[in-house]
């Protein structure tokens, strides 16, 4: 028999949020919310949480999300808030019926599932209210456990790996913008800031078939992870973010530094921040 003498680290996450009006808007439309998953009590923690929150990842892990709503009469914020509610409502309950020895395809069925429960809500409550018809949001989470990152990704709000010193964008945009670059009728270099950048492709709340993006990521000990809404990605490109986060320092110091640099070109949007920083969760402690 042989004996692994270096066994996989058990990891953990830590997470900072943060989420501000920006610089012209009056209100903000966007949510996030991180939470731990346990098998038998579902989901903990919430937003106020945020600021020191932290789980193993040891099955079943921790959720990430970030939502951008839109719509009229303060819809947008009704509908963000709802995804990731209802994200964590759905994935409280779902975690019970995941065993251990669950295979990872049947953790991506359950996420994906979670974020089509919210996607019908969202569009029954808009199609039910006539100050919320039309309502609609992004949602882009991250389910990590063992080693994995399993996304969930509806819209343009986005999710980035950082390691090792450089960044990479790990959601694609649902969005015009991306299309006409797939199409190469305009150039990557020539898409940002382009006046039609915030028009979506799909959101929660207005699609009957939605097609969920879940693309999967491996994470290790050093990673960080960070999810933001297009009030950041409009107006910072990834290569400043790159350099804002290369200059360390914690979690909150990064999230503020971030957010400034949106507010420093504007800040035209709401601007959502949310960082994860994974560890060996031995070495943390």
């Amino acid at each position: 028999m042989t004996i692994d003498s270096n066994p996989a680290p058990r990891l953990r996450v830590t997470w900072h949020g943060r989420s501000v009006v920006g610089c012209v808007r009056t209100n903000n439309e966007d949510s996030l919310w991180a939470f731990g998953l346990h098998p038998e009590a579902g989901a903990s923690s919430g937003p106020e949480d945020l600021t020191n929150g932290w789980a193993s990842l040891t099955r079943p892990g921790a959720i990430l999300a970030v939502a951008d709503g839109m719509g009229g009469a303060k819809a947008g914020e009704v509908a963000s808030d709802m995804a990731v509610s209802i994200l964590k409502e759905e994935m409280g309950k779902r975690v019970a019926e995941l065993g251990e020895d669950t295979d990872d395809q049947a953790f991506t069925v359950a996420l994906v599932n979670a974020v089509e429960v919210a996607n019908e809500r969202i569009r029954d409550e808009g199609a039910s209210n006539p100050n919320r018809r039309g309502m609609g949001t992004t949602l882009t989470a991250i389910w990590l456990y063992d080693n994995h990152g399993q996304l969930a990704h509806v819209g343009d709000s986005r999710a980035y790996l950082f390691r090792k010193g450089r960044l990479k964008q790990i959601t694609k945009d649902q969005s015009l913008v991306e299309k006409l670059i797939e199409d190469k009728i305009i150039k990557p270099e020539e898409a940002h800031g382009m006046k039609v950048g915030n028009i979506i492709l799909q959101a929660l709340g207005s699609e009957e078939d939605l097609e969920v993006a879940h693309p999967r990521q491996g994470i290790e000990a050093g990673d960080t992870l960070l999810l933001c809404t297009d009030g950041l990605t409009g107006v910072v490109t990834n290569d400043a973010i790159e350099e804002t986060m290369q200059l360390g320092g914690g979690l909150e110091e990064i999230c503020s530094r971030l957010i400034k640099s949106a507010e420093d070109k504007g800040g035209p949007d709401n601007i959502t921040v949310l960082l994860g920083h994974v560890e060996d969760e031995h070495r943390a402690k």
